[in-house]
């Protein structure tokens, strides 16, 4: 049985707790610098150890380490993960900046170790058969995309004012919070970005600063065309995917648990439904420490490294200060 370190008792670690146990196949200590969140966890989960502080703990008593901290950290603790050969989850986005991202990523590579980032999607057996369809031909030439992944973000994460999202320094906002989840996926399905453009305002949320909403668009090398549309205020829930092909269309769409693979390739408009899937608030994270463990035991590769979760940070930089300059700024961003 695997021993991890989750490092961040907040909401996302919390989760990363509850379903890493839900594996049956690992067992969890936590750090969190707040004595009481610790005393909370202890009570509510059997815990193996907790700790106060990351730089004190001796990470090679651990087979895998789990970072669910403010974004800012990401970085800092992955190095010191890497310094002791330890293999990596880290929470998305990989950082707010490119301070360091290139050293953790030599360092990983020199060293040959296991890191990966947590775009969570990415693990759902869900949106991997829409890959294989694609990659099947099914649509044929993928040319177009469009993704929308909006919410009324307070009513899930109602703490909002007080966590990593309220300010920009931590990875707050709806870009690099949300859209890196649909420009990571657009990176799945399409390849490598070539151009990023798109604007961001704060619309509607109370107590915050930071953007809440954003329309992006990318092209990618291969000249397909992607929109992104993310707000944080609207009152339905809509997770929705469509890969518009020269042959046909295909689309993802959730409606609570309820995710729905469709194909349709006429002007008739009749959606075949593919494949229907049901899943657990829980279950996208199940899937995904169940992966992490797999890699830890020598089979398969995480689904996003380092290398593509830094084209997705420098993508979603490169929207904020598009819209600062007003220029073409792909990968121009500063650290």
């Amino acid at each position: 049985m695997k021993h991890i370190l989750i490092v961040g008792a907040g909401g996302i670690g919390e989760r990363h707790i509850r379903c890493f146990l839900a594996t049956n196949r690992s067992k969890v200590s936590v750090c969190d610098s707040r004595k009481e969140r610790l005393e909370e966890i202890r009570k509510s989960y059997p815990i193996e150890e907790t700790f106060l502080s990351f730089e004190n703990i001796s990470l090679d008593r651990f087979d895998g380490v789990v970072i669910a901290t403010p974004a800012h950290l990401h970085v800092p603790m992955a190095i010191r993960c890497a310094e002791y050969s330890v293999p990596c989850l880290i929470e998305k986005p990989l950082s707010v900046n490119l301070v360091d991202v290139d050293r953790l990523i030599d360092l990983a590579n020199r060293k040959r170790l296991i890191m990966g980032v947590a775009y969570v999607r990415r693990s759902l057996p869900s949106y991997k058969r829409l890959k294989e369809l694609v990659d099947e031909d099914t649509i044929g030439i993928l040319r177009m995309g469009r993704f929308n992944m909006s919410q009324e973000y307070p009513k899930y994460r109602p703490d909002y004012l007080n966590i990593y999202y309220a300010r920009e320094e931590t990875g707050g906002g709806c870009i690099l919070d949300a859209a890196t989840h649909a420009i990571n996926l657009a990176q799945y399905y399409f390849g490598e970005i070539e151009d990023a453009v798109g604007f961001y305002d704060h619309l509607e949320l109370k107590g915050v600063s930071v953007e809440d909403s954003t329309v992006i668009i990318l092209r990618f090398k291969n000249r397909a065309l992607v929109d992104i549309l993310v707000n944080q205020f609207q009152k339905p829930n809509i997770t929705e995917v469509e890969l518009i092909g020269n042959k046909g269309n295909l689309k993802y769409i959730v409606n609570r648990s309820v995710h729905q693979i469709l194909f349709c390739n006429s002007d008739e408009n009749n959606w075949e439904e593919m494949f229907t899937y049901n899943f657990t608030s829980d279950d996208p994270f199940i899937f995904q420490a169940n992966e992490f463990l797999n890699v830890l035991e020598g089979k398969g590769v995480l689904p996003t490294g380092l290398e593509e979760a830094k084209e997705t940070l420098i993508t979603a930089l490169s929207i904020k200060d598009f819209q600062k300059e007003r220029r073409f700024v792909w990968k121009e961003v500063g650290c």
